[in-house]
């Protein structure tokens, strides 16, 4: 029989915070998965957010391929497979916990159990965390099973379980949370049969984190959880034709936000980095696609997999199904996809890094200013999505890894070359922009409130 597989998705999951010497985090259940499997350490999404980063894990292609685009929230496309049509065929059976707003893109099958569906304010805390255990003790012994988790506890807004709520538990919010779901994983694991199993942990996308210590001074803000999520659900009961009004306010009370913490910000000498995460609301007219959002864990852990295996050349996302199919032996066109296989495992000395496209995504600020680009081991790139010679970044990843210096006007040959890669991947799959799938403006709405965003 085909081994089981487990795929734990945890949103908004920095790569820094799930296997750095800098965490502070109590994690050592995380720890010791990633010391008994083999961790990709310079994972990239193509997205900055959980939709069109779906539709890189599920299909092996980079999101303009699938139909989903972040300025259009089409359904997938008919002609694209996804991970879930390569499995049924070895008679996978599916089950999972996702969260409502899934149902947008018509990308998951209807899975096994009936519970599959839950709330954007759920957490592993509040009850979600024993259903999944529930249903997972309750699988098929004689037919394999793909498992989907997809949990949403560090995504803002962030809400702290009591019992976790101290320094011990990590410095900020975010990962005290952390510490949280370590503990869950950690009853979660004592039921897995590694032997005929494999468990893969990721994340669609990272966050930024808004809080930090300069000198003896902590400067934080972060998330009122409990309060933030009140207000939107409030905010939801509003009548459809109240939201371009909605949308005004919404966005002059977050530019306003952003001036006071400017404010506050102007009397202490910050690193551009530190700005730019302490300034971040949860949405912005202007995007950007700096490494906090985009540089995510991958941990194979399970059947055939090496362990104690730390490989730090540049995959994607994008590599997630190849790989996945690759393991458990199932036939594929890897040709079919931009993913690539990533076992075995290959010297990192003689391993081919490719390009990985990345987008941004505007989420409910329709008429903001979106940005695409790619990204390599060496440099980033990325500049607005129409117009090619407006907003352009480039950045020296190796010589400044946390992203402060725009160095594009200084290496235009570094541009061109990135533009040039970018165009060709572009052009290689031209979509209409009618589509007979694109969700209306109504449709947005409806399914961003399940989201809990508006």
């Amino acid at each position: 029989m085909k081994p089981n597989i487990i795929l734990l998705t945890i949103d908004s999951f920095r790569a820094d915070k799930f296997f750095h010497e800098t965490t502070t985090s109590q994690k050592s259940h995380i720890d010791n998965l990633t010391q008994n499997g083999t961790y990709f350490s310079n994972t990239i999404s193509s997205a900055d957010a959980t939709i069109l980063s779906w539709s890189s894990i599920f299909t092996g292609q980079f999101p303009f391929r699938t139909g989903i685009r972040s300025s259009r929230f089409n359904k997938l496309d008919n002609n694209v497979k996804t991970i879930f049509d390569y499995l049924k065929k070895s008679n996978y059976l599916f089950y999972g916990f996702i969260p409502k707003f899934s149902e947008i893109i018509g990308m998951f099958p209807k899975f096994e159990n009936d519970n599959y569906l839950f709330d954007f304010t759920e957490r592993l805390d509040s009850g979600l965390g024993e259903k999944i255990l529930s249903v997972f003790l309750s699988l098929p012994q004689k037919q394999p099973w793909f498992f989907n988790i997809h949990l949403m506890d560090i995504h803002s807004p962030l809400i702290v379980p009591k019992k976790y709520d101290e320094e011990k538990y990590g410095f900020s919010k975010y990962e005290r949370t952390i510490s949280s779901i370590d503990t869950w994983i950690g009853k979660f694991i004592e039921n897995v049969d590694f032997e005929n199993t494999i468990l893969i942990i990721t994340a669609d996308h990272g966050t930024y984190v808004k809080k930090l210590k300069i000198n003896s001074e902590i400067i934080d803000f972060e998330d009122q959880g409990q309060k933030e999520i009140t207000t939107k659900k409030l905010t939801a009961k509003s009548p459809g034709f109240f939201k371009p009004l909605k949308d005004k306010i919404f966005f002059s009370m977050e530019k306003k936000k952003k001036l006071e913490k400017s404010k506050i910000l102007s009397k202490y000498n910050l690193q551009n980095h530190e700005k730019r995460a302490l300034l971040s609301g949860h949405f912005s007219i202007d995007h950007f696609l700096y490494d906090d959002t985009l540089h995510v864990p991958l941990l194979f852990i399970g059947k055939n997999i090496p362990k104690n295996k730390i490989f730090t050349k540049q995959v994607g996302l994008v590599d997630l199904l190849p790989t996945l199919l690759y393991l458990v032996n199932i036939d594929f066109n890897y040709s079919s996809c931009d993913g690539k296989n990533l076992f075995p495992l290959k010297s990192e000395d003689v391993f081919s890094e490719a390009p990985i496209y990345i987008e941004s995504n505007p989420l409910i600020d329709l008429k903001s200013n979106d940005v695409v680009g790619i990204r390599t081991s060496n440099f980033k790139y990325f500049r607005d999505k129409n117009l090619k010679n407006e907003r352009v970044h480039l950045y020296d990843l190796i010589n400044d890894p946390f992203e402060q210096n725009n160095c594009s006007t200084q290496n235009h040959a570094q541009v061109s070359k990135m533009e040039k890669t970018l165009e060709t991947l572009l052009q290689s799959n031209k979509k209409s922009t009618q589509d007979e799938n694109a969700l209306t403006s109504d449709d947005i709405e409806n399914e961003l409130r399940k989201m809990g965003y508006v």
